[in-house]
C-alpha cells in the first residue's frame, strides 16, 4: 500500500516536470521564431529578448491580435502599425498609399 502511494506521489512529480520541460521548450521555440521574423524584415518588431507587458494590438490589416514584442511594424502617416507578417504590413501599406 505504502508503496503504490509512493510510486503515485512519484510519478506525479515526474509528471510536472515533463509538463514544466515542455512549456520551456515551447517558449524558447517561440521566441525564436519571433526572433526570426524579426531579423527578416526591414521594419521588424522589437529585439526579440525584450519584455513583454501582456498586451496585444490588432493587426489593422487582418484584424489578429499579436504580441508588438514580436510584430512586424511599419510606420504609415506617423502612426505605428503592427502586423502579424510582411505580407500583412505590405498589403496595408500598398492599400495606405
Amino acid at each position: 500500500m505504502v508503496r503504490n502511494i509512493l510510486l503515485l506521489v512519484i510519478g506525479i512529480i515526474g509528471l510536472a516536470i515533463v509538463r514544466n520541460l515542455i512549456r520551456e521548450i515551447s517558449r524558447f521555440v517561440v521566441r525564436s521564431m519571433g526572433a526570426r521574423s524579426a531579423s527578416k524584415g526591414s521594419g521588424a518588431g522589437s529585439p526579440a529578448g525584450s519584455p513583454t507587458s501582456g498586451r496585444l494590438v490588432q493587426d489593422p490589416q487582418t484584424g489578429t491580435y499579436v504580441d508588438p514584442a514580436f510584430a512586424v511594424r511599419a510606420e504609415v502617416g506617423g502612426t505605428i502599425y503592427y502586423f502579424e507578417s510582411e505580407a500583412s504590413r505590405d498589403a496595408f501599406v500598398k492599400a495606405s498609399a
